[in-house]
């Protein structure tokens, strides 16, 4: 997912959501994706799999990375952001949106990224 998110390095457009999806809010995140797990694959074909503890650290493991961490937060202006490492473009913050188990993911410049599937808890890959 490091690749997946360090593409995500500046601001969303708020109005970039595909097919049936809704927008989230900070409330909707929090109660969402906090404490279980999405799975998916980067627009690069690599797949991933991250656990968002409500610690707010990420446990994620991927075919090009290997096991990894790292942190996510909410930012007011309803962005979740995710940092890995020190690199400054290792992360950034994106604009989620859901249609049941799936969830979209919309960059700063308004692309979506491959949607991604929620996994209520921690994801049989991480345990």
């Amino acid at each position: 997912m490091r690749t997946f998110l360090a593409t995500f390095a500046f601001l969303i457009p708020i109005q970039a959501f595909a097919g049936d999806m809704q927008p989230m809010s900070i409330d909707d995140m929090k109660a969402a994706i906090i404490g279980n797990s999405l799975s998916g694959m980067t627009d690069h074909g690599e797949d991933y799999v991250e656990h968002y503890r409500p610690d707010g650290r990420i446990v994620g493991n991927s075919k090009a990375a290997g096991r990894y961490e790292g942190s996510w937060s909410f930012r007011q202006d309803g962005l979740m952001c995710f940092r890995y490492g020190e690199d400054a473009l290792a992360g950034g913050c994106v604009r989620l949106s859901r249609d049941g188990d799936q969830i979209g993911i919309t960059r700063v410049d308004g692309s979506v990224e491959p949607t991604a599937t929620l996994i209520e808890g921690v994801a049989p890959q991480l345990r």
